[in-house]
């Protein structure tokens, strides 16, 4: 086989390994497409649920949002200041908690804004928190949730009290989804009193309650209080002995 000859096969060769790779990487990327398309199908129609960061079909970016709903309009607790305050809180949270990679805020646009598209829903007349609250918790059920992800309200103390009073989080469900019989939460709100707003606006480091409750409002930690492993253990031994006495008494 002369030089020429050798040459034509071998870019013949090397053209149809081209083909092969890139019939291959359209091959992959429609089995990706199609592995995306249908995890956001729900019994034959499309999800508003995705498997991402943002929770909804509908949001692609991170956006929070801060009101001040309480009898206090001073301009020490103003939406601008506070929206200034959690911006610093978020960019610290991005530098010191590993978390925040890890679940890929660092990927997505984090936008803060003033102003809500929604109203808290512990205002409204009759409502009950789920886990604090006494009386029967119905959901805020929307079908489109709000382009917002997290609410960081500003509410009289009162509804502190009302609401919160000698429990770990300021946490409050926002909007729910329903699917059939699969309901998820996809918008948290957050609550705090004018006072403690204050507090926020004026300090220079990192907030510790601010802080924390950001930490609850973007899922990067539970708003049930961490486990007391000493109760536990204390609980165990008791079981323990109960049943040891139990069966030498049986």
């Amino acid at each position: 086989m002369n030089v020429k000859t050798r040459f034509a096969v071998i870019s013949s060769i090397l053209i149809v390994a081209v083909m092969i790779g890139v019939a291959i990487g359209i091959s992959t990327q429609d089995g990706q497409a199609l592995a995306q398309k249908n995890s956001n199908q729900y019994h034959g129609h499309e999800s508003i649920f995705s498997n991402d960061i943002f929770g909804t079909t509908n949001r692609d970016k991170i956006l929070i949002c801060v009101d001040n709903l309480s009898s206090d309009k001073s301009n020490d607790i103003s939406n601008e200041k506070l929206v200034k305050k959690i911006g610093q809180q978020l960019e610290m949270i991005g530098k010191k908690d590993k978390r925040w990679k890890e679940v890929g805020y660092h990927d997505v646009q984090v936008e803060v804004k003033a102003g809500c598209s929604f109203t808290p829903y512990l205002l409204e007349d009759n409502i009950t928190h789920p886990i604090y609250g006494k009386g029967d918790y119905v959901p805020r059920r929307v079908k489109i949730p709000s382009a917002e992800q997290l609410g960081i309200f500003v509410v009289d103390q009162e509804t502190i009290d009302k609401n919160f009073l000698g429990h770990y989080s300021r946490w409050s469900p926002e909007e729910s989804v329903c699917e059939g019989h699969e309901c998820n939460e996809v918008t948290k709100g957050i609550y705090f009193s004018p006072d403690e707003v204050k507090d926020f606006i004026k300090g220079i480091s990192r907030d510790p309650m601010l802080y924390k409750e950001l930490l609850h409002g973007l899922s990067l930690e539970s708003v049930m209080p961490p486990v007391d492993e000493e109760q536990q253990k204390k609980d165990r031994e008791e079981k323990e002995k109960w049943l040891k006495n139990h069966k030498a008494n049986n």
